[in-house]
């Protein structure tokens, strides 16, 4: 459920899941300050003002304990009245919604229990989420005929195509952003170690070197995403690219490989 930014969102409490599943920790708004400070927290406000206005929706970023970490935009006051009026529950919905999609790795659309069809895109920093855009607040029709209208309570409707549209430019515009880091974080090679300009001859990023460095060490994936607060699936998905890149069948490869290269 949507809320203004003025609402105070208590801190939930942390989460272990099972196995194969993400795990939240209290070091995660380490991750988005640090995103926020590279981007710039205005010019995120700025383009969040702008998208909203422009698609008729409402939209915020939110971390992933479900803190609000712009100003929000477009807010509907029939939410606002939702969220005094049974705010626990709306709290607890949208922290759900944030939840699966920090499992899963991938936008998230969903009806609130008034109705309302809202969603959850991540934002992606060097392959981890490090926060969440959360919007929408409109009724969805599946009829393609159907454009954004005004019907009561201020609520627009909007077809499913379209908002699915909406998502998707929403998603890669803030990819462009995590690309354009990266490129900021590699810097002249000359800022490098000599251990770090090996694997870049192999075209490995930063954290497939963290990575790589703790395979060395005989962690598992599991204790891998423990150490470095990731999901087990995103430590799986950077080992098989760390093994393309370097053309190598295993881990066992690998590890040989490092320690033929005093990488250690």
């Amino acid at each position: 459920m949507l809320i203004l930014g003025s609402v105070q969102v208590y801190p939930l409490p942390v989460v272990y899941r099972k196995k194969n599943e993400v795990r939240i920790v209290e070091k995660e708004p380490l991750l988005y300050q640090t995103w926020l400070k590279k981007v710039g927290k205005e010019k995120i406000q700025a383009f969040q003002d702008s998208f909203a206005k422009s698609f008729e929706i409402s939209l915020c970023i939110l971390s992933s304990k479900g803190k609000p970490l712009t100003i929000w935009s477009n807010s509907l006051l029939f939410c606002h009245y939702m969220m005094r009026k049974n705010r626990e529950r709306c709290i607890r919905e949208r922290q759900d919604a944030i939840n699966y999609v920090l499992k899963q790795q991938k936008p998230h659309i969903f009806e609130c229990y008034m109705g309302l069809t809202l969603f959850v895109c991540p934002i992606f920093n060097c392959n981890e989420i490090v926060c969440v855009a959360y919007g929408g607040g409109v009724n969805l029709n599946k009829k393609e005929s159907y454009d954004s209208s005004k019907i009561d309570c201020n609520v627009p409707i909007l077809a499913e195509r379209k908002l699915k549209d909406i998502i998707n430019l929403l998603g890669e515009t803030f990819n462009l952003l995590d690309g354009r880091q990266e490129l900021t974080q590699e810097g002249p090679t000359k800022n490098r170690t000599p251990k770090e300009l090996r694997f870049l001859q192999n075209k490995l990023s930063r954290r497939e070197i963290e990575i790589v460095e703790l395979i060395n060490d005989g962690l598992t994936n599991k204790e891998i995403s423990e150490h470095l607060y990731i999901s087990e699936k995103t430590v799986k998905t950077h080992v098989s690219n760390i093994l393309a890149k370097l053309e190598m069948k295993d881990r066992m490869q690998l590890i040989i490989f490092c320690r033929q290269n005093n990488v250690v």
